[in-house]
């Protein structure tokens, strides 16, 4: 067919990553909190009631561990699931922003009600309602995040654009942890407006999550799918396009780094109110202050990685990004017993190296999926972005439930300025699992995937003007429906 879609304009991909910004900050309340709320730090007036138990369970396991395993396990089983759903879905509002709008206010009620249990008290109830709570919520959120993501390879029509609508996706993820991270800082606004610890963490999750949904909603309302998005009608059952898309290498072993990856930095995301009150001994408020500075600063790396990636390819940045978050967590263990090193060094060292793997890991492996996913649409029809969303995705929750079965399990060697041995010891074995991803990716030869290793197009326009150019891809057929559609 001659007739080509509509490329979107820069202002319509910003409205787009709103709703990354609204799903980061929803997984940080359904998945980051559990074990601070749970089991809080030691020693830092934190103050909130036991409601499960915090002794070990088999000598090495804890509840909020086990839960927080199951939840992420069934999701990631679930992730190819829906996204086939979505693959093979005919709805009148698009294949995926049905599922989205289906998905987004359950995510959000469950993820808090995590956090009102039905009992005062420690209850085996309570135990029930957090697991009931938590896989059910992960049904819900995975609904809203895998069509999301691939919406992300069907709305752009270049490896630049992609590498923009990934770029501007990191920000809003970025900018949805940092806020999460704020829960510290309006507890403490809140206590000292005379609540109780947990009244007030409770309200500060509230109006978190509040936040989320309106963010969540934004692309469902305004981005319409049936006009900009490329992506047809897949006829194949969900796993069986898994299978397909697990037989692209260059995809298995970004697959493999990725998960390797998410792991050592689920250990970052869960464990950074325990490296800076027991570590840095410093207060809960200034995890706070750590996760915006990492953050703030990734943002001034942006530029840099788009530039980097356009004239060494993404796989190299990646690795780069590698060795910055093993730097970070070789760091860790030794904060707090140099005498010689202030504790404001170590956290502006930590800021710094950090924000520059953020910064790579935010951008390029979003990219690099979505290259896969449109050449193989491409070059076949298949359209089954969504399995390779699901497959990157069943990767990635894999890997933070196997962090956060494993981090508490550290927690129960110590989680005190005092006796901090175990805070130490998860830092040793995140940096051993950074370098093993970097291992890993360096088996990823870009000659077996030019679209996915480098951007199409003039890698030097990579960091410079937002690129928003349309290659002129075949629409489907129902691109007169899809043009007729009102923005």
């Amino acid at each position: 067919m001659s007739e080509s879609r509509p490329s979107m304009s820069l202002g319509r991909k910003i409205v787009f990553s709103v709703g990354q910004f609204g799903w980061s900050l929803t997984t940080f309340l359904a998945n980051n909190l559990l074990a601070y709320f749970f089991i809080p730090p030691e020693g830092s007036g934190t103050d909130i009631p036991a409601f499960v138990t915090r002794d070990s369970i088999w000598g090495i396991f804890t509840v909020v561990g086990l839960s927080a395993f199951a939840a992420r396990l069934f999701d990631g089983v679930n992730d190819p699931l829906i996204a086939g759903l979505s693959d093979r879905s005919r709805f009148r509002l698009g294949r995926r922003r049905s599922f989205m709008l289906i998905g987004s206010v359950p995510a959000i009620l469950l993820a808090l009600a995590q956090y009102f249990p039905p009992v005062a008290g420690v209850s085996a109830l309570n135990v029930a309602w957090l697991f009931a709570a938590s896989l059910a919520g992960t049904v819900f959120l995975t609904m809203y995040v895998m069509p999301y993501n691939a919406l992300i390879a069907e709305l752009g029509a270049t490896s630049e654009d992609r590498l923009t609508l990934s770029a501007l996706t990191s920000v809003t993820w970025a900018l949805g942890f940092a806020s999460g991270n704020s829960i510290y800082a309006l507890k403490d606004a809140f206590q000292a407006m005379g609540n109780s610890p947990l009244d007030s963490f409770r309200l500060a999750a509230a109006a978190l999550g509040a936040a989320a949904l309106v963010a969540m909603l934004v692309p469902v309302i305004f981005v319409n799918e049936r006009k900009y998005a490329s992506g047809g009608i897949s006829d194949a059952p969900a796993f069986s396009a898994v299978r397909s898309a697990l037989r692209d290498r260059p995809f298995r072993i970004l697959v493999g780094a990725s998960f390797l990856y998410y792991t050592a930095n689920t250990f970052l995301e869960i464990g950074i109110a325990y490296y800076v009150t027991a570590l840095m001994r410093l207060p809960e408020s200034a995890s706070f202050t750590l996760a915006l500075a990492i953050f703030a600063l990734s943002f001034l790396w942006y530029p840099a990685v788009l530039r980097l990636s356009g004239r060494f390819g993404k796989k190299r940045v990646l690795l780069w990004g590698f060795v910055a978050q093993g730097v970070v967590f070789t760091v860790f263990p030794f904060v707090g017993i140099v005498p010689a090193v202030p504790v404001p060094a170590w956290a502006a060292l930590i800021a710094v190296v950090q924000s520059a793997a953020s910064a790579a890991f935010g951008i390029l492996p979003t990219a690099m999926v979505a290259d896969a996913a449109r050449k193989r649409s491409e070059t076949d029809g298949s359209s089954i972005e969504g399995a390779y969303f699901g497959v990157n995705s069943f990767a990635m929750k894999t890997a933070v439930s196997a962090a956060n079965l494993a981090f508490p399990s550290f927690l129960l060697l110590g989680r005190s300025a005092e006796r901090s041995l175990g805070i130490r010891l998860s830092g040793i074995v995140a940096a051993a699992i950074t370098f093993i991803g970097f291992a890993v990716l360096m088996g990823f030869r870009e000659a077996d995937g030019a679209a996915i290793g480098r951007p199409a197009g003039n890698p030097g326009a990579v960091g410079g003007d937002y690129p928003g150019i349309a290659a002129g891809i075949p629409a489907p057929s129902d691109a007169t429906d899809r043009a007729g559609e009102p923005d």
